[in-house]
């Protein structure tokens, strides 16, 4: 097996991450293989398992940088000077568009590659959870010392942030034309009730 320099290693991991992507988005987690993988890469099968033991860690690792890029997009708008309703308003906003589009996020929660990846990375999978939910509850902590949001429980916050996000993976049932501008009306009251006085 070859012996790799640390610029040739940072090379391959990189073309791993990046080509695997592209693979994941065409064609899914299930039906990606390892071999589909190192053939784009043009890298031996031997090598993938000195930087993965798995697709689904791959795929794990894809994930967590996507998140990462997203959490800066989103820390980004706390820096700017908006009215609560404004602030919470782009906050829903920005997180669907981010989703909307990223073709990689978009299949996360289609054809059961979430459930995959929990069978696979239980351990893994539950402390990504965990952390999100610990980053989430921080930011709304933020939110609700600075007074843009009520003194709530934090966790109920970041649960309706999640509930909204889930909402795409109901885009078809509820139709792709009428979906926007139900995410519209839906974002518009959750802000309105959660800015409310009193």
């Amino acid at each position: 097996m070859p012996k790799f320099t640390e610029r040739e290693k940072e090379q391959i991991r990189q073309s791993l991450l990046s080509k695997g992507r592209e693979l994941f988005i065409q064609y899914g987690l299930a039906k990606t293989s390892i071999d589909d993988i190192v053939l784009a890469c043009e890298i031996g099968k031997g090598s993938f398992y000195k930087f993965f033991s798995s697709k689904e860690e791959l795929y794990f690792t894809i994930l967590k940088d996507e998140e990462e890029v997203r959490e800066t997009v989103l820390n980004q708008l706390f820096k700017e000077e908006l009215s609560s309703k404004e602030l919470l308003s782009s906050f829903f906003h920005t997180s669907f568009q981010f989703v909307e589009e990223n073709p990689f996020l978009q299949r996360v929660f289609q054809n059961g590659e979430h459930e995959r990846l929990m069978r696979k990375l239980p351990h893994e999978m539950m402390a990504f959870s965990e952390h999100n939910m610990n980053r989430g509850t921080l930011a709304i902590h933020t939110l609700i010392e600075r007074g843009i949001l009520p003194k709530e429980d934090p966790q109920v916050i970041v649960g309706i942030i999640k509930a909204i996000m889930m909402l795409r993976l109901h885009k078809e049932e509820i139709g792709d034309e009428l979906f926007p501008k139900v995410m519209e009306k839906i974002i518009d009251f959750i802000t309105e009730g959660l800015t409310k006085e009193g």
